[in-house]
């Protein structure tokens, strides 16, 4: 059958028509395999969704085609061979379309209105997916949108650095699509920019994602051949969380003409878009946490189940968290990014508030000695205000074995059982404490099962302080990320092994397992403290 292309007109909606959402008049159209979807949203914006495959074929702003040739602008994972494609106009001149893959378990929804240069998109996931990921991605061109993160413009590189997604210049400088990523908490719309065109993804609350708030994955990358801007719902990059099923969004996709967009309240969704729950068929947690973190730290409050995800700051003690979807969660305080305290559990109901009363404090600084700040995170050591948009091979960053270290500063915020194993640090003491000393090192992530083993004075701490790390089956600080799994490893030094004056300790990696340079073995520090055993 020839392609066809299924133009919107707001007076086509007939008597015959059944009503939708809010009140809504819509029409369903059962679309060929060969019959694509188009809309104009009349103020610069047009899109053509594929009749056969789902993929958003072409995306025009101001009548300027924005699609990387043969590449598509808008698609789950890379694209499905076909799909069933429905669509729905509304008297208000509104499309919803529908693409659903009922092989795999998911449907695509793209809602476009009129006077609004926005296609606003939701993932409805009913089965696990193989390969473990969900994504939206666009692939528009670069020749267009010029201006995107740096860190994460691969263009021109010289040498592949690792995998097939981190790469070098000549000038030592490196770049991968990880490092344009953002904490959840603090995401803003992210996208690209030139020419008068600006394209930009806002991920929404986030709330059927996986690992919390501080979780961050690949958004922007420029390849040269296409800047690819992708929302990920879910991936196996240092994830600590399954895979949630169900609705995931609503998310949307902003054409400018380049400036980032403007927040925006989504409610007006659950009007159009199947199984989405509106701000009344919802509920909220609010109430106080406390600790010795309070005005030291930023404080957040989490909740986690299967219903979903949200998270809300605390402000001079006391949390709001609105928009929960009807469940029972379990909620968790942070101090920085560290877990501190209990967690409780609170069921959320349509209409209804929970309240909860949290309290936590994050483990008391060494007396003899502490390096950096127990909150989740490896600030103020060395490199760490780096690692995000770098690769650890790359010029910018100091050295990684920098010899003997007395403070955080110079001692790197990572170590490699292949590249800064031992590292050396030196400490006084006035006095030898009777019964020795007692050291806690905390760590926020590893990979390959890398953990401290220390060694002092002759002494050598025994494998049972050193139990293997949870394994996240995935590469974090090469991608920029630090956060994993926090552990905190607690070593009783003997007083033989201490002695007044200066004392070196030396912390070497542990592992069963082997690789080479930035890829073997290792581990990030969150804090080291020394305290009388």
């Amino acid at each position: 059958m020839a392609r066809r292309s299924t133009r919107l007109i707001a007076a086509s909606c007939t008597a015959a028509a059944v009503l939708v959402g809010a009140g809504l008049v819509g029409r369903q159209h059962l679309a060929s395999a060969a019959a694509n979807v188009s809309f104009d949203s009349g103020t610069g914006m047009s899109f053509i969704i594929n009749g056969t495959n789902g993929n958003i074929t072409s995306l025009k702003h101001n009548g300027v085609e924005l699609a990387a040739s043969g590449q598509a602008a808008g698609q789950f994972q890379s694209g499905w061979d076909s799909a069933t494609v429905t669509s729905k106009t509304f008297s208000n001149g509104a499309l919803l379309t529908t693409v659903a893959n009922s092989g795999i378990g998911v449907t695509m929804y793209y809602f476009a209105r009129k006077n609004d240069n926005t296609v606003y998109l939701a993932t409805n996931i009913t089965k696990a997916l193989n390969p473990g990921e969900a994504r939206f991605i666009t692939r528009l061109k670069s020749s267009l949108l010029t201006t995107s993160p740096a860190a994460a413009r691969t263009a021109n590189s010289t040498a592949t650095v690792e995998g097939s997604d981190v790469f070098a210049f000549g000038n030592g400088r490196t770049a991968s699509k990880f490092y344009s990523s953002q904490r959840f908490i603090t995401q803003q719309p992210f996208g690209a920019s030139g020419n008068g065109h600006g394209v930009y993804l806002t991920g929404g609350s986030h709330e059927m994602s996986s690992g919390g708030p501080f979780f961050r994955d690949i958004e922007v990358n420029d390849t040269g051949s296409a800047v690819n801007i992708t929302h990920y719902m879910f991936s196996g990059h240092e994830q600590t969380e399954p895979l949630r099923l169900g609705l995931h969004g609503p998310y949307y996709m902003s054409l400018t003409d380049g400036a980032a967009p403007a927040g925006r309240s989504l409610d007006f969704l659950s009007a159009y878009i199947p199984g989405l729950l509106s701000d009344a068929q919802r509920g909220a947690v609010q109430g106080t946490a406390t600790g010795s973190w309070r005005g030291k730290l930023d404080g957040t409050v989490a909740l986690a189940g299967t219903a979903g995800q949200y998270w809300g700051a605390v402000k001079s003690g006391a949390f709001v968290i609105g928009h929960i979807r009807p469940g029972t969660y379990t909620a968790t305080l942070y101090a920085g990014e560290l877990a501190v305290g209990s967690t409780k559990s609170v069921t959320v109901t349509a209409g209804g508030t929970a309240s909860l009363t949290l309290a936590g404090d994050p483990p008391a600084a060494g007396t003899l000695l502490q390096l950096g700040t127990f909150d989740g995170t490896p600030a103020g050591f060395r490199n760490a205000d780096k690692i995000e948009t770098m690769h650890p091979s790359d010029t910018r960053m100091a050295a990684w074995q920098p010899g003997p270290v007395a403070d955080a500063a110079a001692l790197p915020m990572a170590q490699f059982k292949a590249v800064n194993s031992p590292l050396a640090l030196t400490f006084p003491l006035t006095t030898v404490p009777p019964a020795g000393a007692r050291l806690r090192i905390a760590t926020t992530g590893s990979f390959a099962g890398g953990r401290p083993q220390i060694t002092i004075g002759g002494w050598t701490s025994p494998a049972s302080a050193s139990p293997a790390p949870a394994d996240l089956d995935s590469r974090g600080i090469t991608r920029g990320t630090w956060r994993g799994v926090n552990a905190t490893y607690t070593f009783t030094i003997p007083a033989t092994a201490l002695k007044t004056g200066t004392n070196t300790l030396s912390i070497a990696t542990i592992s069963g397992s082997s690789g080479a340079t930035f890829l073997s073995p290792n581990y990030v520090f969150d804090a080291l403290a020394l305290d009388p055993a």
